[in-house]
């Protein structure tokens, strides 16, 4: 088996952030493994720096091409001199996946959860005072811009406008922002999805703004929204890492139902 950088990009990833093993006789692929850097500050100021691998191929070759992954993203994460965790997606029912990276130290901490409202747990909630409330479908050109830049901001990604329309099509789009005299307080957006359920899909407060019942207060408004609408089922997905969300959307009626995702990784630094 042979061991080298890929001759192109893969998983989107230029040759030197991947690895590759080749059987030594046909030449074939056996597997690969690439390393995706996500830094991201603003929801992981912890460990700003996170490295996501991804592994396709063989059992055999897995070892191998993790390995060398492992080792490329730990030294990206030296060169950067920050914080880092080192992570990979892992299916909540794939127990050999998860047992094959606990022998490289990977601790499941973290994941992606189904959190489901109880519409009888919606807490009554109040704007700050001083604060107005706008309400729209995100129509006003300068607003969609605005929007862009907020939400790439915040993800560390490159959205752009043909993302835009495809993402505020949705059905039943809403948009509910709490406004102060300074600028925007806080900022939900939630749709309808097949099978009548409701969703909120982006939720944000600004600093200044943080534990002074904004977000609750949104989550409740868009409940109210789905429930005059008739829908019996509103979900948020929310990740583990984010406690603070987890928490708020707990404290605003929601109840942890289901787990999507695992992303057992490694801290470094």
């Amino acid at each position: 088996m042979i061991l080298r950088n890929p001759r192109e990009f893969l998983f989107d990833e230029p040759a030197e952030n991947g690895f590759e093993a080749i059987d030594e006789k046909s030449g074939e692929r056996l597997g690969c493994c690439v390393v995706h850097p996500e830094p991201n500050p603003a929801l992981f100021p912890a460990r700003p720096n996170n490295y996501r691998l991804e592994f396709a191929g063989e059992f055999a070759a897995f070892g191998r091409t993790v390995g060398a992954a492992m080792a490329l993203a730990r030294s990206m994460a030296a060169q950067e001199g920050l914080p880092a965790r080192i992570y990979a997606a892992c299916p909540p029912e794939d127990e050999w996946l998860l047992a094959a990276l606990e022998q490289y130290g990977f601790q499941d901490n973290d994941g992606l959860v189904r959190m489901e409202l109880d519409f009888e747990r919606l807490p009554e909630t109040r704007m700050p005072a001083g604060c107005v409330l706008v309400e729209d479908e995100l129509t006003d050109a300068e607003e969609r811009q605005f929007f862009l830049e907020r939400y790439n901001q915040l993800f560390q990604s490159a959205r752009d406008e043909d993302w835009l329309a495809e993402y505020t099509a949705a059905d039943g789009f809403r948009r509910i922002l709490c406004v102060a005299p300074t600028g925007l307080a806080g900022e939900l957006t939630c749709w309808r999805e097949d099978g009548g359920v409701g969703r909120i899909g982006y939720l944000h407060t600004a600093r200044r703004w943080r534990n002074m019942g904004v977000a609750r207060h949104l989550l409740r408004l868009a409940g109210e929204y789905f429930e005059d609408a008739g829908l019996e089922v509103v979900v948020a997905d929310a990740r583990a890492r984010i406690p603070m969300l987890l928490r708020t959307l707990e404290s605003a009626g929601f109840c942890q139902t289901s787990l999507l995702m695992r992303y057992p990784g490694v801290d470094v630094g």
